[in-house]
């Protein structure tokens, strides 16, 4: 009898940053719902979430930011060990290091999607504003501030992708990033 070895495949990982109230979270919500309506297995990890761990200051104020990255990158290195589908991570991962505290914990051979969805300061805030749900970022100086840093640091920031989230609505954005998955 022939043993047959049985090759687990590595999941997909999809990278989706961009400034604050861009549409991230809705991307990715939208774009779990469309793979788990096909059966995959799916993780969404943002590293705001992990963020949130730091109690009050919080993790910015505490200067624990860039730890939580590094919690994060360990979190989502630990689900590409595993046997999901897909990890879409989500979150503002824009300087070398972030990147880098990201993906120090994948494999090698990892392929790794980003994607940038944006918009506008105008729309951003607009949407911050509009969400009770949201804390620092319906701030003027801290929204605008972090818009800011974003835009500065938009030129290192790895895009297989981008999308701007005014002129195309996050169903739509996350078909194309499905499909941009098949192709590859």
């Amino acid at each position: 009898m022939l043993a047959v070895r049985q090759i687990r495949m590595m999941p997909h990982l999809v990278v989706l940053t961009g400034p604050i109230a861009a549409g991230k979270n809705t991307v990715a919500s939208k774009l779990a719902e469309r793979l788990t309506s096909r059966g995959k297995t799916v993780v969404v990890a943002d590293v705001d979430d992990v963020a949130a761990m730091v109690a009050t200051p919080g993790a910015a104020q505490a200067g624990l930011w860039f730890a939580a990255h590094e919690a994060h990158g360990a979190l989502v290195g630990q689900w590409m060990r595993s046997s999901v589908d897909y990890v879409v991570v989500v979150g503002p991962i824009y300087t070398a290091e972030e990147q880098a505290a990201l993906t120090c914990a994948l494999a090698n051979d990892a392929a790794v999607l980003w994607v940038v969805i944006d918009a506008t300061v105008a729309v951003t805030f607009a949407r911050a504003q509009a969400d009770p749900g949201r804390g620092l970022s319906r701030e003027p100086e801290f929204h605008h501030a972090a818009y800011r840093r974003f835009r500065d640091l938009l030129p290192a920031i790895p895009a297989d992708r981008a999308f701007n989230s005014e002129e195309m609505g996050a169903e739509q954005i996350a078909a194309a990033i499905e499909a941009t998955m098949g192709a590859r």
